[in-house]
This record gives structure tokens, C-alpha cells and sequence, in this order.
């Protein structure tokens, strides 16, 4: 019974586990927040923004094999943490007796998912695909038999910063496409700014000084070092190796060495190609496919400047292709 002239105190009814778990999987943390522990809930939110971050710049360190493998430990460590905070939410709200707190408002677990999203979660994934790791699918074959049609690769995208990759000669690119600025290709440098080039056929010089590998006998058959050929070339195509700063690398030319000089149907244009020599301008790099037949390069758009490479391929974490489907024997492929 109440007393005559005071009133019952509000009745604040007891935190539901079902809501508590509906919040924390709709943002990290926001189950906790509904049970007033905000300072839990945005340490659980700290968690999975910085895992992914972390975890990459560990992979980026470590030997290169272990990229891919460091990469999607940090990506299972996130999901982990956000479903921890979720099962966390549910079972503190399942023992708690305390009735929830009286700022429990729908317009404050609104402002709380929205400073989570804009000012934690976005800024951390922009941050890992803007300064250090993105993913690219190639959809094309201009750059087997190094890179596959379907293949998924992680790229570095620290090259051109401090402390960061330098482009070499032999790197895999990617980059903004000149003719069509919304669009990424990626390609081989071959030469960097003052080098000189001299396509002769399937012969390739940068610097006077022939790029064939050594170990190439130059009669395409791959025999100059069978434990490097790893893949017998299409038809009308030879299998051949190429020398870059970093090492050898696989490459396909034409059999009919007429067409060696251009992709096929490439029209006349600004193609270094044309002629006999060809020197790299300042700031600029100039790349080829290394499949020499199929490729859209500089043989047809000129030479790329530094400041439109994007990253820098290291791996391929993912591969499959339609009538293939998964090559798992791909997975983890370095690429160089």
C-alpha cells in the first residue's frame, strides 16, 4: 500500500538477453551499452576494429608464404570477438537482477551505432585497404601464366610510401588505367624512369642488356630449366623466362615471332613498340602483360606514371574459375 501524498517509485522493467544479443550483433558492444556497461561494449568494439589492422601488419612483416595465412587469422579473430560480444551480452543479460539504467533511450543506441560505424569500424577498414592491404580478382588472362583468370590476390599497398615498397623492376603493378581512369590493370614493370627499352621481336632488352633468364635456351620449349616450367604453354604460344631486380619469372610469347611485337589487333598508336628504342620519361614506368599475345600494356597506352600504382601483388589467398571451379592447389600461391 502507498502512502497518501508520495508516489510509487517508476518501475524500469529487468534487460531482455534477446535484446541484448539483437544489439551486440548489430554493432559490437551495443549489448553491453543496453545493460549499462558501455565501458565493456566499446572495449569489445576497440577489439574488432584493431584485429584486422593488427593482424595484417603481422602478415606484411612475417615471410612472405605466411601473408595470406596471418591475414585471415586476423579476419576470423574479428568475427570471433564480435560474436563473443554478442554471446557476452546475451548471458549477462540472462544473471542480471539490476533493472536497466534509466538512459536507456532508442536514440542513444542509435548515436552509439553510428560513432561506432563512422569513427571506429570504417576508419579501420579504410585504413587497411587504403595503407597496407587490399584484394584484386583478375578476370582476364593478359598476365598468365604467373596470375590465372579467377585468381584472388592480396596486394601491397604500402609501395611508394616511407618505410614502404619501392617499385622494382619485375613487380606486379596495379595501377590506374590511363585510357580509363575507373578502371585497375595489373602488369609487370618492366622498366623504370631513364631505363631504355628495346622489343625485338621476342627478345627484350631494358639497358642494353637482355632480360631473357639464363637459364632460357631461347627456343621457348622450357627446357633451359625444366624445375621452373610449371605449366606447358598454350597453343601458339612458347613458354620463355625473364630476369627482373628480384629474380626470374615466367612469361608467354607468340610462337610466330611477326606478332611479337603487339598485342593482337593493337592499332597504331603513341606504342613504344613502334620503334626500335624507347626511354622511360621521369616518373613513369613501363609495363607488360606476361602473356605477350593477349595483353593491353604499354605497347598500346604508353608508359604508367609512378603516382597511379596502386599496390604492389604478393599472393594469391583465393582461386577458382567457372568450369574449373576452386584450385585449391593455388592457394597461397606467392606471385613474382
Amino acid at each position: 500500500m502507498t502512502a497518501l501524498g508520495t508516489e510509487a517509485p517508476a518501475v524500469r522493467p529487468a534487460p531482455k538477453p534477446v535484446l541484448a544479443l539483437a544489439g551486440s550483433l548489430a554493432m559490437p558492444g551495443l549489448g553491453q551499452l543496453y545493460l549499462g556497461d558501455p565501458l565493456r561494449g566499446a572495449l569489445f568494439l576497440l577489439a574488432v576494429a584493431i584485429a584486422v589492422p593488427v593482424a595484417t601488419r603481422l602478415g606484411l612483416a612475417a615471410p612472405p608464404r605466411l601473408l595470406w595465412i596471418v591475414t585471415l587469422l586476423g579476419v576470423a579473430a574479428a568475427v570471433g570477438i564480435y560474436l563473443w560480444s554478442a554471446v557476452d551480452a546475451f548471458r549477462q543479460a540472462g544473471r542480471s537482477v539490476v533493472a536497466a539504467p534509466s538512459w536507456r533511450r532508442p536514440g542513444v543506441y542509435l548515436l552509439y551505432a553510428a560513432v561506432g560505424y563512422a569513427l571506429v569500424l570504417a576508419p579501420s577498414t579504410a585504413y587497411v585497404r587504403g595503407n597496407l592491404l587490399e584484394t584484386f580478382i583478375v578476370p582476364t588472362g593478359s598476365m598468365m601464366p604467373t596470375i590465372l583468370p579467377g585468381d584472388r590476390i592480396l596486394a601491397d599497398k604500402r609501395v611508394g610510401r616511407r618505410g614502404g615498397v619501392k617499385v622494382w623492376r619485375g613487380a606486379l603493378a596495379v595501377f590506374i588505367y590511363p585510357n580509363d581512369r575507373t578502371s585497375v590493370f595489373i602488369k609487370r614493370v618492366i622498366g623504370l624512369p631513364g631505363d631504355r627499352i628495346d622489343i625485338d621481336g621476342p627478345r627484350l632488352r631494358v639497358n642494353g642488356k637482355d632480360t631473357a633468364s639464363q637459364g632460357d635456351d631461347g627456343d621457348g620449349d622450357g627446357d633451359g630449366d625444366s624445375k621452373r616450367a610449371t605449366i606447358s604453354a598454350p597453343p601458339g604460344l612458347r613458354l620463355a623466362h625473364e630476369r627482373g631486380d628480384r629474380g626470374d619469372y615466367q612469361v608467354l610469347w607468340p610462337v610466330d615471332e611477326r606478332a611479337a611485337g603487339a598485342p593482337s589487333g593493337a592499332p597504331p598508336s603513341r606504342s613504344p613498340a613502334a620503334v626500335s628504342s624507347f626511354v622511360v620519361p621521369d616518373g613513369q614506368v613501363f609495363v607488360l602483360g606476361d602473356n605477350r599475345a593477349a595483353a593491353v600494356d604499354s605497347r598500346r597506352f604508353g608508359t604508367v606514371p609512378l603516382v597511379d600504382i596502386q599496390a604492389v601483388a604478393r599472393q594469391v589467398w583465393f582461386s577458382s574459375h567457372r568450369g574449373e571451379g576452386v584450385r585449391w592447389g593455388r592457394i597461397g600461391t606467392l606471385l613474382q
